[in-house]
């Protein structure tokens, strides 16, 4: 920077060739070079005060992004402290169950706490989260699955015996006996929800229970050669497989008058309050679309026993049977 009693450089390449001669520099005036330092300086404070801004505004960002980032931290932290604590009254109640439902308790007794704890157990998640974690499809059964089997199946329905043993009692009557167990378990575990979802959610877990415990258990029975000749055990083998596909289709007939009737109970509410008949008619109209689907959900099970144990070993036992049966002729 140059002040105003500096004297100008000359370049040496401007510098004259003789010495002889001498030019004196002549001196800048005073407002052209106080004008050039006033300029340069503002050029120079501007260009850090943009810097600076510069500067400021990436870390004013930056500081936010990360007041963002510790607020979603802090989010997913109290989110994961409540999974935590939700997870850790699931295990009690799971454990509560093994240990109240199996410890030798009476079956009314071991029913209530079931329903107490699985009333509980729903109440610690929400109904999209129930439905996320598949609770109606798998958990529940899972957990329903340990009092089916100490409290309604009986002893040898569990072991490899044969189910048309003589010395037991009547599997035509026990499978009809666990069936309806089973439904009468469904419907009391299932109450608390709404009508509509009520008989859904009812439906769906006796299709699963009834797959689970039932159908494969009867189905080893016709397969096995030991126990079950169909030579000699047709009509066990009949009397079994009708009770089955009755209990079944009993349960559908039951569901079928419950919706009714809960259906019926709405038009006389609907009756009172607001006599419209178009009210009326789309009550009606969702009632009938809903009780068509439970039908289908049930004839899906109806199908299912025959599928798994008519189609699929009861026939084909039978069919080779006769085909390798040969009349015997004695000579006397």
């Amino acid at each position: 920077m140059r002040g105003p009693t500096s004297t100008p450089i000359i370049p040496l390449a401007k510098l004259p060739t003789n010495s002889t001669s001498t030019t004196t520099p002549t001196p800048p005036k005073v407002g052209e070079e106080l004008l050039y330092n006033i300029t340069f300086l503002c050029n120079s404070y501007e260009d850090q005060f943009k810097s600076t801004h510069s500067f400021v505004s990436s870390t004013s960002s930056k500081v936010t992004s990360l007041a963002n980032d510790v607020h979603q931290l802090q989010s997913s932290l109290q989110k994961q402290n409540e999974k935590i604590d939700t997870l850790t009254q699931v295990l009690s109640i799971l454990n509560t169950m093994e240990q109240d439902v199996t410890a030798g308790r009476s079956r009314k007794e071991a029913e209530e706490i079931l329903m107490t704890q699985l009333a509980s157990l729903e109440e610690l998640f929400s109904v999209q989260e129930l439905q996320d974690i598949q609770y109606d499809g798998m958990i529940l059964p899972s957990l329903v699955s340990p009092f089916i089997e100490c409290y309604y199946l009986p002893k040898y329905w569990n072991e490899k015996i044969s189910l048309f043993d003589e010395k037991e009692e009547s599997s035509s009557h026990v499978c009809r006996e666990i069936v309806t167990n089973i439904c009468h378990l469904a419907k009391c575990i299932c109450s608390h929800a709404k009508d509509k979802e009520q008989h859904e959610r009812t439906q769906q877990l006796i299709y699963t229970l009834v797959t689970q415990h039932v159908v494969p258990r009867v189905k080893h029975a016709f397969q096995s050669t030991l126990s079950w000749d169909p030579l000699v055990q047709v009509e066990d083998g009949l009397r079994l497989y009708e009770s089955l596909i009755d209990s079944v289709k009993k349960n559908e007939k039951d569901m079928q008058q419950d919706e009714e009737d809960d259906v019926k109970e709405e038009e006389g509410l609907f009756g009172i309050q607001n006599d419209d008949e178009d009210v009326i008619m789309e009550l009606q109209a969702a009632a009938a679309a809903a009780s068509r689907n439970q039908t289908s959900n049930t004839k899906t099970l109806v199908n299912l026993v025959k599928e798994e144990i008519m189609f699929d070993v009861i026939y084909p036992r039978l069919y080779r049977t006769l085909h390798e049966w040969k009349p015997i002729i004695f000579n006397q």
